[in-house]
Parts: C-alpha cells; structure tokens; sequence
C-alpha cells in the first residue's frame, strides 16, 4: 500500500464500498449504487491509463492552465482590490430604479439598465 497515489486509494475505497452493497435490501437501490460505484471505477481506472500514457510520452502534468483562466483570474484579482480601496463605488445607486449595484457587472440587477 506504500507509494499508492490518492486514485490508487480512492479505487481501492470505491472497491470496498461495492462489497459493502451487497447489505441493500431493497434490490433496485442495490442495483443503482452498484452502478454508481462501478462507473466511478472504470473511470478511475481510464485516468490511471491516461497518466501512465502521459508519462510514457514525457508529459509531466495532466492539465494545463489555459491563458484565458488566467485572465479572468487576474481580472478577478484586480476588482477585488479595487473595491477594497473604492468602498463608495460598491455601493452606486441605479439611476432608473435607485436600486444598490452590488457588483461590477454593467447592469442593474434589478431593473436590467445598463450603465
């Protein structure tokens, strides 16, 4: 069990719990976890084969951040500062309805006018 990765452990869970299943009573819930449980091991077991595939080839990560993620990420990051130093622009009122903009969003959540 030494050196096991997490999806390792996590199939080896998945296995025990479909033992356990065999304690359901009533037969179509039996049924459905069971179904439950072995789609959620193949799973696991097609992502096991993807990872040693990738280290195979040389590739060392599963998933790449993509470019677009990181931009909104810094825009996030960016408007969460800006209302931390800009209290008074969090709480704009509607020009239409008068109702508070609680966010940045070009709209009035409440009425739809747009800013």
């Amino acid at each position: 069990m030494e050196g096991d990765s997490e999806i390792d452990l996590f199939i080896r869970h998945l296995q025990a719990e479909l033992e356990e299943t065999s304690e359901i009573l009533d037969l179509q819930a039996k049924e459905h976890r069971q179904w439950q449980i072995e789609v959620a091991i193949q799973e696991g077991l097609k992502y096991l084969k993807k990872l040693e595939e990738r280290k195979i080839l040389g590739l060392e990560t599963m998933f790449r951040e993509k470019d677009a993620v990181r931009v909104l990420r810094k825009k996030q990051e960016a408007n969460q500062n800006n209302s931390m130093h800009n209290i008074d622009d969090a709480k704009q009122k509607c020009p239409k309805c008068e109702a508070d903009f609680t966010e940045d969003l070009g709209f009035c959540e409440s009425c739809g006018y747009k800013k």
